[in-house]
């Protein structure tokens, strides 16, 4: 995308946070903050929209039996979120957040 995000991207790697994770929950809070306000409702702060997101993301993945196949990653690599790494995805998140919107103008993560 642009410089900033590049940044962004090597800062995120740095603090142990996929980059990735980060741009899909991001997309996911753009999605839902769009979708919010085209339907003439104030939508949440972005820490409120989180601490939900993250709920949800934990249930998911505290339900469901991950299965890998032909890869070095196992069962056993997959852990829940720490509050640390929680924190620190909610971090990188709202980096990029204003990465992006800064560079387009298109958004607003507060």
């Amino acid at each position: 995308m642009h410089c900033e995000v590049e940044t962004w991207r090597e800062r995120c790697t740095a603090a142990g946070v996929d980059p990735d994770i980060v741009e899909h929950t991001a997309n996911n809070f753009l999605n839902y903050q769009s979708y919010t306000q085209r339907n003439g409702n104030k939508p949440l702060p972005l820490i409120e929209w989180f601490r939900f997101y993250a709920q949800e993301n934990a249930a998911e993945l505290s339900a469901e039996k991950v299965k890998v196949d032909g890869c070095s990653v196992d069962e056993s690599s997959v852990r829940p979120a720490t509050a640390d790494y929680k924190r620190a995805v909610f971090e990188q998140l709202a980096a990029y957040l204003q990465d992006v919107c800064d560079a387009t103008g298109q958004c607003s993560s507060k």
